[in-house]
């Protein structure tokens, strides 16, 4: 009897624990997730956690500026990029659309900043044009933590997403392993 008490004990903190794991860093779409992040060569954990910091996983969120979806795409971006990337699909209400989108300019802005994170999410929140002007007025490198973002919501949201992007690789090891 002690022993099945004991039990039920561990499975309840067990999926307590679970629970909060998953309100803190939850992962919606992750089938959508990973195959855009596989395709474009990006982390899934990067993905997720702009997800997490633009929309709060709500895919009908706009914001002031007129930013929709998962990953708070701006209509014109939207434009260049399926002129870029051959993206169809649906509107940018529509998660896999989104996803596809977002994924594939965050991809794009880590090429142009060669790998550089923090200069790409900077570029992903505030505009590649603002980022490149920093760079010009020598404002930020390409070795500048976060902490030299001199705009303070841009400097929150890379600090966040890459915070994000440490919490959902260790909650969720194991999950995704890049291509080889």
């Amino acid at each position: 009897m002690t022993r099945r008490r004991w039990e039920w004990g561990l499975l309840v903190m067990w999926l307590a624990l679970v629970a909060s794991i998953n309100w803190a860093v939850p992962l919606q779409h992750a089938p959508l997730i990973f195959s855009s992040a596989a395709r474009e060569h990006v982390s899934p954990w990067l993905v997720a956690a702009v997800i997490r910091t633009e929309s709060g996983f709500r895919p009908d969120v706009v914001s002031r500026r007129g930013a929709v979806g998962l990953m708070q795409v701006l209509p014109g971006t939207a434009v260049w990029i399926r002129g870029r990337a051959g993206i169809r699909g649906g509107g940018l209400t529509d998660p896999a659309t989104n996803i596809a989108l977002g994924t594939w300019y965050l991809s794009y802005l880590l090429s142009r900043y060669g790998g550089d994170q923090t200069l790409a999410l900077a570029a992903y929140n505030g505009g590649p044009h603002v980022v490149d002007d920093w760079l010009k007025a020598g404002l930020l490198t390409r070795a500048s933590p976060p902490a030299a973002i001199p705009y303070p919501e841009t400097r929150a949201f890379v600090t966040r997403v890459l915070w994000l992007q440490r919490a959902y690789g260790t909650v969720y090891a194991g999950l995704w392993h890049r291509p080889r």
